[in-house]
This record gives C-alpha cells, sequence and structure tokens, in this order.
C-alpha cells in the first residue's frame, strides 16, 4: 500500500534531499514511508546525525501543509517513490530522489525514449550548430530530451526541442520556484508550454548551489535510456554527468570534436577510451536506444524522410521510348580541407566503413572521424544503416 504524500514530505523535510540514509531506512522497511518515519522518530537509530534527530524530533503537520500549500498554489505535482507516476528508469539508480516537485506534464517523464544531453556553458559555433541538428531530428521522431537548464549548451538542448516543437525536461540544481537560470528567465514556461516538464527534488524555493549540480547530474543520467555528450572539456561538469550514466548502466554517446587538438574537446578523448559510442546523426542513438524495440525501423525511416531528396520524380505520360541518359557524374565540392577531400575521393568511387577509409588513406582514427564528421555536416556524405559511408551526391 502506498504511504500518503505527507508521510513522504515529512520524510523529506527531516532527512533532506539526496540522504542516501533515506532509502537505507526505507529499505529496512521495506519500502514503507510510515513504518520509516515512526523509525526516525521512535527509534535512537546510531547512524543519525543530531541535526536529523532534532528536525524528526521538532517537524510537525503544520510545516508539511505548508509545504503542501505551495506546490498547490504554484501549480507543483508531487511524485513519490511509490507513486504509479514516479519513473521507472529513475527507481533503478543508486539512492534515487524520494521525492519528485514537477511542473508541467509528468508524461514526459516515462517517454518510452527519453535521452539526456548535455554539454559545456561555453560551447563553439560547431557545438551549438550539432546540438540543433541531432536534437531538433531527435525531437521530432518522438525523443523527449533531458537536460539541466544551465547556460550553454543545456538551454540550446531545450531551444532546440521548442524549435522542434518537442518535449524535453529540465532537471534543476535549485527548486523549481527559484530564479534559475537568470540569463533565460522564460525558459523554464516555454519548455512547459511546449509539453515538456521542469523537475527538482529540492524545495521549491532553494536557491541553485554548487553543492546540488552533482546531485541533480544523478537524476538526468537516471532518467534517461542514454546521455549525450554534445562537448566537453578535460575536466567539463558534462563528464561527471556521463561517469554516472555508466555506473547506472545506460549507454553514452558523444560528438566527434571539431578539433582534436583543442582542450575544449578533451572529454571526447576520455569518453572514447571507456567506450562511449561517436554519434554522426541522430540515428545513431536510435538504432543503440532502440535495438531491441519493434520501433527502431519506423524512427530510422522518419530520420530518413527528414533529409529532402535531391531529385524529385515527375510523373508525366510517355509519348515516345525514353532516351537513354547519361548519369550526370558526382563532383568533390572545392571548399574541402586535404583530409576531407582525400576521404571523399575514396568514397565517390565506392562506399565504405571507418576501417576501410583508415586502411585506404593511410588516416590515424582521430583524423578519420575529424574529416568524416565536417563532411557530414557539410551534406557531401551520408553514413547508412550499415555503417558505411556514402557519397550524397551519387544517390
Amino acid at each position: 500500500m502506498s504511504s500518503s504524500i505527507e508521510v513522504w514530505l515529512w520524510l523529506l523535510l527531516v532527512m533532506q534531499p539526496n540522504n542516501p540514509k533515506t532509502n537505507k531506512i526505507l529499505s529496512m522497511c521495506g519500502g514503507d514511508a510510515v513504518k520509516a518515519s515512526r523509525t526516525i522518530r521512535d527509534k535512537d537509530l546510531p547512524f543519525l546525525s543530531e541535526n536529523e534527530k532534532r528536525r524528526a524530533s521538532e517537524t510537525r503537520n503544520g510545516n508539511v501543509l505548508r509545504l503542501l500549500n505551495i506546490c498547490n498554489e504554484n501549480n507543483i505535482q508531487i511524485l513519490t517513490l511509490d507513486s504509479d507516476d514516479y519513473p521507472a528508469l529513475l527507481k533503478e539508480i543508486e539512492n534515487p530522489p524520494i521525492v519528485l516537485f514537477v511542473k508541467g506534464d509528468v508524461s514526459a517523464l516515462k517517454s518510452e525514449l527519453i535521452i539526456s544531453a548535455v554539454g559545456t556553458k561555453r560551447p563553439s559555433e560547431y557545438s551549438l550548430s550539432v546540438t540543433e541538428n541531432i536534437i531538433g531530428t531527435l525531437s521530432k521522431v518522438g525523443a523527449v530530451m533531458v537536460s539541466g537548464n544551465a547556460q550553454g549548451l543545456d538551454t540550446a538542448v531545450h531551444r532546440a526541442c521548442i524549435k522542434a516543437k518537442g518535449r524535453s525536461v529540465a532537471v534543476l540544481p535549485c527548486g523549481i520556484l527559484a530564479n534559475y537560470p537568470k540569463e533565460d528567465k522564460d525558459l523554464k514556461n516555454d519548455i512547459i508550454k511546449n509539453g515538456g516538464a521542469v523537475v527538482s527534488e529540492l524545495l521549491p524555493y532553494t536557491n541553485a548551489s554548487l553543492y546540488y549540480f552533482r546531485p541533480r547530474d544523478r537524476i538526468i543520467s537516471g532518467l534517461s535510456l542514454g546521455t549525450l555528450v554534445l562537448q566537453a572539456g578535460e575536466r567539463s561538469g558534462a563528464l561527471v554527468t556521463a561517469n554516472l550514466a555508466f555506473s547506472q548502466k545506460r549507454e553514452v554517446f558523444y560528438i566527434p570534436p571539431h578539433d582534436i587538438l583543442s582542450k575544449e574537446y578533451g572529454g571526447a578523448k576520455i569518453l572514447a577510451y571507456h567506450n562511449a559510442a561517436p554519434v554522426f546523426d541522430a540515428s545513431d542513438i536510435t538504432e543503440s536506444l532502440l535495438k531491441n524495440s519493434i520501433e527502431k525501423e519506423a524512427v530510422f525511416e522518419k530520420i530518413k524522410s527528414m533529409t529532402p531528396e535531391k531529385n524529385e520524380q515527375v510523373k508525366s505520360k510517355p509519348k515516345e521510348p525514353p532516351k537513354e541518359v547519361k548519369e550526370e557524374k558526382p563532383k568533390i565540392p572545392e571548399n574541402l580541407s586535404d583530409d576531407e577531400r582525400k576521404l571523399a575521393e575514396i568514397i565517390i568511387k565506392e562506399e565504405a566503413d571507418i576501417e576501410s577509409l583508415i586502411s585506404k588513406s593511410g588516416f590515424s582514427y582521430e583524423d578519420a572521424i575529424s574529416a568524416l564528421t565536417m563532411l557530414e555536416l557539410s551534406g557531401v556524405i551520408e553514413r547508412q544503416m550499415d555503417g558505411n559511408y556514402a557519397f550524397r551526391n551519387k544517390r
């Protein structure tokens, strides 16, 4: 039997958010919040701090009712660990939040295809462009994107979803009613208006603090089937989220760097060493996350259909036998780097996978990936379902 919201809020006020002791006590009590609250209040648990014991004796129904009123007045929904609407994926992580405060559509938290995307606060133009493209495509095929609502690529993720008329979930390092992010005061409202949700485990008026970022990150990765790192330096906070995703046994993806020598993209090397998957288009992510789903082919076809065909078929009544038309030889664009041109010259002759391209070109893996990324973003080549690269103008 589920416990009342009031009991869960009492537990939250006494033990405070992100306290692993709370889940330890709940485990001792078989997940029953009522038993857990009585155990905290009536038994002398040796691992409770003096502050926790003090709050257990001082927290009254009035404190709980005030919190409930704040939530009701501001249309904040309360999901507890035993709620039917509590996200199943999040329950699986170590130390899940016992209470989630949500503004917006709670169904966004339980999408069949929910993906987190994170990155640096100081993105390059390349990363911003890739974000709009990849996130926009994922949104259009129905994925719900999760990010941290921070300045930089987090807000770019949410904006890309809004532009594509897709849904996103913002997980905050503060309370829902705090002024965050200050740089984009309307973003939370725009996310909600677009069918998404804003989420926090913190009490509604809690201000943002560096102390809350890592706990927030475990929720970002925990809500998601997989995490995409859009751009990260070697010390980027985005790598913290990726590491948490690894520990939660979730998929991790990364965007290959625009410049492999730049420290701005140093995190990509670390992710590659840990077997994160490089992403060249949205289908790389959906293929992996939907590998056991009947929706995989439908989603791929939808992504494919978003790319306008170069030549449209025109129906007409043939008056005479068709004349033989010589196929126009595809041309390699002139404005390519030497590395890009060398790979394009190989691919224009024959479709090839990454291993063949490295063998034929003599490039290192990093140089090949960097050049292929630019060719793909420029529309010169495309990566197919079988992993081979093909010249677009040849198709």
